[in-house]
């Protein structure tokens, strides 16, 4: 019986830290979508400048988070995060209006997808 505690021990760890990852992704996604969606609020206003400042602190927070995202999730979906926040500050720098709503809305799209795959949900187990 002492035998398999080590196992399970270790089975119950595994476990804890994948569901903390899948909550702890879903909550910086939702944080990010939130700081987008101010952005977006102020290229509606068109008021750029705060739409291009509101824009660098979330990618700013996304940045800081970069090295433990690549050491859980596959590379090519943060990747292609990266070159959503790239399009977006062109086109925020250019002020069309636009191509900005919808690099942020596909932004906003490709960050809840990040959180889909981590969490704990029948789809990503099976």
């Amino acid at each position: 019986m002492k035998a398999f505690y080590i196992p399970v021990g270790l089975l119950a760890l595994i476990l804890g830290f994948s569901l903390w990852t899948g909550r702890y992704v879903e909550q910086r996604t939702q944080h990010w979508t939130a700081l987008l969606e101010e952005t977006e609020e102020a290229a509606r206003r068109e008021d750029w400048a705060e739409a291009a400042d509101r824009l660098d602190r979330a990618y700013e927070d996304w940045d800081s988070s970069q090295t433990f995202f690549h050491t859980i999730m596959e590379h090519d979906e943060l990747d292609k995060a990266e070159d959503l926040f790239a399009g977006a500050f062109a086109v925020c720098r250019e002020e069309d209006g636009a191509d900005f709503h919808t690099l942020l809305a596909q932004l906003i799209n490709q960050l809840r997808l990040l959180a889909e795959t981590q969490n704990g949900g029948i789809k990503n187990v099976l």
